[in-house]
């Protein structure tokens, strides 16, 4: 398997991941991920966790976009500290249902794992009674790039957004929260929007990161994967003229 490389240097590799494959394995699924392909490609035995080799954050299986893999142990601790305390800057684009009112907008809604799916988060507020486990705090900033009303009268939403923190599905669990949620998704989308795109509707645009360099140091590089043709046609289809 090969992946559209977008950054490549001595220490660490940014590839464009496209839609269906996971970052790395799970206990329920046993099939190819890119953890293998690391391992496979780079030989990165010892980086990071065993069978986690080479990862430091990762895109659900139906998000494309920007992801960030260490060659080895030097970028593997220089990327996971930023991760961490929230200074690599993510940009992620997304189709969500209906038209939401303001340009701009945060969404502070606390996260927790869902009694009802194991799979699912859930937000966490005084109508919620669905959560189960600890609450964690979550954030996320957006802006409308764009609305529109397909050829059926439905009304929906090009976003960018801008997570303040990495809780797993995050953006997806706080676009449903608003009721506003991404069309195509299996798990977290309308009924109205299920069928309007082949997946999820969620695209990593850009990582800004430092990356560790040879004898100058760290510097700082802004990765950016352009849209995947499903979702400029999902655009397109909606009557978007972005």
């Amino acid at each position: 398997m090969k992946f559209p490389i977008l950054y490549e240097d001595n220490h660490s590799i940014a590839i464009d991941k496209p839609a269906g494959i996971m970052v790395h394995p799970d206990d329920r699924q046993d099939e190819y991920t890119i953890a293998d392909w690391m391992k496979e490609t780079y030989g990165v035995k010892g980086v990071g966790d065993a069978g986690r080799e080479g990862i430091v954050h990762r895109l659900d299986r139906n998000t494309t976009g920007v992801i960030m893999l260490a060659k080895d142990n030097i970028a593997y601790t220089t990327f996971k500290k930023q991760f961490r305390e929230h200074t690599a800057r993510k940009v992620y684009r997304a189709i969500v249902d209906g038209n939401i009112r303001h340009e701009t907008g945060m969404i502070s809604l606390p996260i927790a794992r869902a009694k009802s799916d194991f799979r699912k988060r859930t937000i966490v507020d005084m109508f919620s009674k669905d959560q189960r486990g600890e609450e964690r705090d979550a954030i996320t900033r957006y802006k409308v790039l764009a609305r529109s009303t397909s050829p059926d009268g439905q009304q929906y939403t090009y976003v960018e957004c801008y997570p303040l923190t990495g809780r797993t599905h995050q953006i997806r669990a706080h676009f449903r929260g608003i009721r506003h949620p991404i069309i195509g998704d299996d798990l977290y989308g309308s009924t109205k929007g299920k069928d309007v795109a082949p997946r999820s509707m969620l695209h990593a645009y850009s990582l800004t990161i430092e990356v560790p360099g040879e004898k100058e140091g760290k510097k700082e590089v802004t990765i950016v994967a352009p849209l995947p043709k499903d979702m400029k046609d999902t655009l397109a289809k909606l009557g978007f003229s972005c």
